[in-house]
């Protein structure tokens, strides 16, 4: 899936430069109004401001498109000037370091996927009154909300929304050739070996990009790997169960990839799944999507799957995209009444986004879902998300040391050593060895 923001050589993040940046700087109308006075700020006192929020570009265009107007009207209503800046996801974690350093730039900015709370919070502002009633309101938040967005109990980061990683298949090719859903990891499996021969095999990025860390920690967690305990302070990566899974993706390895997922980025299982190559990838619904235009009869053929369930669990690490406000901003009582008000509407955000934003709010996964349970080829198996939605970190949350870990690729690089022939033991020694090391550093 094309979304890395740690795409290869360009995106690592070490932690002297996550700490660098962190220490240098010290629908309708009548509801567009009510939302200042829900976080205790009133409409005169925006009156006149401008209001800057840094984001992605959106892998769905036209949600872009919805969030600029949706902006805009916010702005018009309450009299301020709202300026949004897209850039490129590969491009945020540099730009909000530089930010930082700067001590100078947006209100609200975003993170994606490397959601870096737990090292940016000393620099954002409080928001627990906005997350508290928003969660109150909704039926509650997500785990993976909380990991996401809290540090020490305290919400710096507003959860926005998620990206699940779900099975696409071909089902056209599953039911010709006689093959069983790929609902377990060893049916996923079983279905690649046989189709390699055929000509469609499938692949799992073992590389510096983001589709590598989450892919491969969904295959651990499904093993019963746990990366530290519910305090985020015990390592637990050392186990048995770990050894099963490494032993396990070395087979999926040889039986059904081949050597180019060494050097495969993000968008590359996307470009594999439209080929018309692949049985299956475990992505982002934007491979599905990004196909729809193009081969629409290919398209029709590819089906969504749960998250295969491995022997002792059935979890999905996701994609968690996150807002701030930063400590220096001018206008914080703009950018919190802006965001309370943007989380009173995640249920059109997933219309405008097709189903790629997840809501983290309970209450809201009441089928059918506006897209999700409207939508064929499977889509609606996106309902039950909530269910099994986990992040890195597991089940710790996603501390400064769990991101650094996810940030320096040692997953994928204990994995890739392992399949390139170094021996078990010697593998996981190394990946632990270097995870004990980030930890060190934060104690």
């Amino acid at each position: 899936m094309k979304r890395s923001l740690a795409a290869r050589s360009n995106g690592k993040l070490t932690r002297r430069q996550l700490l660098t940046a962190a220490g240098a700087g010290a629908t309708g109308a009548a509801l567009l109004r009510l939302a200042p006075w829900e976080t205790g700020v009133a409409p005169a006192q925006l009156q006149g401001t401008t209001l800057r929020i840094l984001q992605w570009s959106h892998f769905v265009p036209a949600f872009d498109v919805f969030f600029d107007k949706f902006t805009a009207d916010w702005g018009k209503e309450n009299g301020v000037t709202v300026r949004v800046d897209h850039i490129q996801n590969v491009q945020m974690p540099a730009r909000v370091a530089s930010e930082l350093a700067a001590g100078a730039g947006h209100d609200i900015f975003m993170f994606n996927s490397h959601v870096l709370t737990a090292v940016y919070y000393p620099n954002m502002v409080d928001i627990s009154d906005i997350c508290e009633r928003l969660g109150n309101k909704y039926g509650g938040w997500l785990q993976a909300a909380h990991s996401a967005g809290q540090v020490n109990g305290v919400w710096y980061g507003y959860p926005d929304f998620f990206i699940a990683q779900p099975m696409l298949y071909r089902k056209d090719l599953f039911d010709e050739n006689g093959l069983n859903y790929p609902d377990t990891w060893d049916l996923a499996r079983a279905a690649a070996r046989v189709m390699k021969a055929k000509g469609h095999g499938t692949g799992m990025q073992i590389s510096h990009c983001n589709d590598s860390n989450h892919d491969w920690r969904a295959l651990f967690f499904d093993f019963g790997v746990k990366e530290t305990d519910n305090t985020g302070k015990e390592i637990l990566w050392d186990s048995k169960e770990l050894r099963e899974a490494m032993r396990y993706g070395k087979a999926l390895y040889e039986e059904c990839m081949t050597p180019e997922v060494f050097s495969w980025d993000d968008v590359s299982d996307n470009r594999y799944l439209g080929s018309g190559v692949a049985i299956w990838i475990h992505d982002a619904i934007s491979a599905w999507r990004s196909i729809e235009g193009v081969n629409p009869d290919l398209y029709k053929k590819i089906y969504l799957g749960l998250e295969p369930a491995g022997p002792r669990a059935r979890l999905n690490v996701v994609d968690a995209q996150v807002y701030g406000i930063w400590k220096f901003s001018k206008n914080q009582a703009a950018a919190k009444a802006f965001l309370e008000y943007w989380g009173n509407h995640q249920l059109e955000a997933i219309v405008a986004s097709k189903g790629y934003n997840m809501p983290y709010f309970r209450g809201l996964y009441k089928k059918p879902m506006p897209v999700l349970g409207e939508e064929g080829n499977g889509f609606s198996a996106l309902q039950d998300w909530l269910k099994i939605a986990v992040t890195y970190g597991y089940p710790g949350p996603q501390s400064a040391a769990a991101s650094e870990v996810n940030t320096t690729f040692i997953i994928p690089d204990m994995v890739g050593r392992y399949i390139r022939g170094g021996d078990l033991e010697g593998s996981v020694k190394w990946g632990i060895d270097q995870i004990k090391e980030i930890y060190a550093k934060y104690k």
